[in-house]
């Protein structure tokens, strides 16, 4: 089957399967686009409900707010962000606050949440790695 998608879209599915995997290797992208398309197929028929091999993970909350926080930064300071850049404790920190708001709290909270889940990495001082 050969099917075109927008250059977004593919970009977008390859970053998904990036974070998930931690890796992008052959047969990966293949697998999703099955997956995904089985639980369209399966959201659409009653019939279809054996098609999907496990229940599909929904893209964690905190991968959202690092895609919105990436994006700010591509926005304001960044031509582009590949995985391993580097990103000044400030420039982040106003990130997060221009996404989820400027209480110091709020801002703490996200920057562990995105350590825990290795969407970032601190590398001492005023400076993190952008880790996806």
């Amino acid at each position: 089957m050969l099917v075109y998608i927008s250059e977004n879209v593919a970009e977008k599915l390859r970053e998904l399967i990036a974070l998930k995997y931690r890796k992008f290797q052959k047969g990966l992208l293949s697998w999703e686009v099955e997956q995904a398309l089985s639980h369209w197929i399966a959201l659409h028929t009653k019939a279809q409900r054996g098609l999907i091999a496990k229940a599909p993970n929904p893209t964690p909350n905190a991968v959202q707010v690092f895609y919105e926080i990436k994006h700010y930064l591509l926005s304001k300071y960044y031509e582009e962000l590949p995985a391993g850049s580097t990103v000044p404790d400030k420039y982040l920190r106003e990130a997060i606050m221009a996404v989820r708001g400027s209480d110091p709290r709020t801002v703490k909270k996200w920057l562990r949440i995105l350590s825990k889940f290795h969407l970032i990495k601190h590398l001492g001082g005023a400076l993190w790695e952008i880790a996806a």
